[in-house]
């Protein structure tokens, strides 16, 4: 699996277990649901300003966001922000 595809799919999860939606970051990242869903499914990258917003989207900085993103998800542990 590609970095962009463990991003995208450690973001999916990220999203659902702070029960926001496509359409939720879309908006955010004035962005179409349709980018942020193929996005979502690893075919492009999110940029450093987008995955900003999405964190402070998600209440969580930057650097934890992309600790949380990069790991694979098997490995992600919990962590107090």
């Amino acid at each position: 699996m590609s970095e962009t595809e463990t991003i995208a799919r450690n973001l999916s999860g990220e999203l659902a277990r702070h029960r926001k939606t496509q359409a939720a970051l879309a908006k955010e990242l004035g962005m179409s649901e349709k980018t942020v869903s193929e996005r979502l499914r690893g075919k492009g990258a999110f940029d450093t300003d987008q995955l900003e917003k999405t964190a402070t989207m998600l209440g969580m900085s930057l650097y934890q966001l992309m600790m949380l993103l990069l790991q694979p998800i098997d490995s992600i542990k919990q962590f107090k922000a």
